[in-house]
């Protein structure tokens, strides 16, 4: 956890201090990478009946001729989560030669609303399935 001290304090001449009186980041901050974000199979469970199941099946075993089985998904499997959670954002369309069924995927699954954090879940809830 990040703390910041002595935010606004008059008398500090510290490197950090700006021009303008008011104080910067520490150095080590600036520019930081934001810590990727992990899902919770147990939240990706609910999303995945509540936005995926309808194509993919209750379990993620797919539904003839509409969803893919993501218990055997090589790109479940393989991909890194980032990746995973990349693809359901854009979706496929139905002439993609990897679009194995000819069946177009909605970006988000059809759902528009699901957040990055939902998404890792639902991932984290697929690679479960494996």
């Amino acid at each position: 956890m990040l703390f910041l001290t002595g935010c606004g304090r008059s008398g500090n001449t510290g490197a950090n201090q700006s021009t303008s009186g008011n104080y910067s980041l520490p150095a080590t901050t600036r520019g930081a990478v934001p810590i990727p974000l992990v899902g919770n199979a147990v939240r990706g469970k609910k999303l995945f009946a509540d936005n995926c199941a309808i194509c993919h099946g209750k379990l993620g075993a797919g539904i003839n001729l509409v969803g893919q089985n993501l218990q055997s998904s090589k790109l479940v499997s393989s991909l890194p989560v980032a990746k995973i959670v990349a693809f359901i954002k854009h979706g496929r369309s139905a002439t993609n030669p990897n679009n194995l069924r000819h069946i177009a995927m909605p970006p988000f699954g059809g759902n528009a609303n699901l957040t990055n954090q939902n998404l890792y879940d639902i991932v984290a809830y697929l690679r479960k399935l494996q």
